[in-house]
């Protein structure tokens, strides 16, 4: 009995050290993961910036450019509008710079799908079709985000 109890003490010895090993090498594959998915948020967002300038550009009737897909509905306010999609596009400049990196997978995809809730109900509040416009938006995200590397 007593020549098992140094056996015993190897064996753990052992098997902590397996254990700390294999946790390295798991953080180090979640830490590779997380950055190939930050670049992926990055040119997303990228996307969807484009997107709600050209929304801006539609909306704004100083630049008036020849063919608006996207008209605001009578009685809403414009500047309130363009206001809000410029908070839109700086709250989507967030998943392009450093202090995203700082956030969890889960956290910015969670805010990307509020950021994009926050626009599918913008464009059925303030657009003429607007129900039409955030299928049509919608779709052509998808696409863009299944396009992604």
């Amino acid at each position: 009995m007593e020549q098992l109890i140094p056996v015993l003490m190897i064996v753990a010895m052992v098997a902590f050290v397996l254990v700390k090993q294999i946790g390295k090498l798991t953080n180090r594959l979640d830490t590779f993961v997380d950055e190939s998915s930050h670049e992926r948020y990055a040119k997303f967002s990228a996307i969807i910036q484009e997107r709600v300038r050209e929304i801006k550009q539609s909306l704004d009737s100083s630049k008036t450019p020849n063919e608006r897909p996207f008209k605001l509905l009578e009685g809403k306010n414009e500047e309130e509008a363009l206001e809000l999609l410029s908070n839109f596009i700086r709250k989507l400049v967030f998943f392009e710079t450093l202090m995203a990196k700082q956030k969890s997978s889960q956290e910015i995809e969670a805010e990307l799908f509020e950021l994009l809730s926050h626009l599918d109900t913008f464009l059925k509040e303030y657009c003429v079709d607007g129900e039409a416009l955030a299928d049509v938006l919608r779709e052509s995200l998808l696409e863009a985000y299944e396009q992604l590397d």
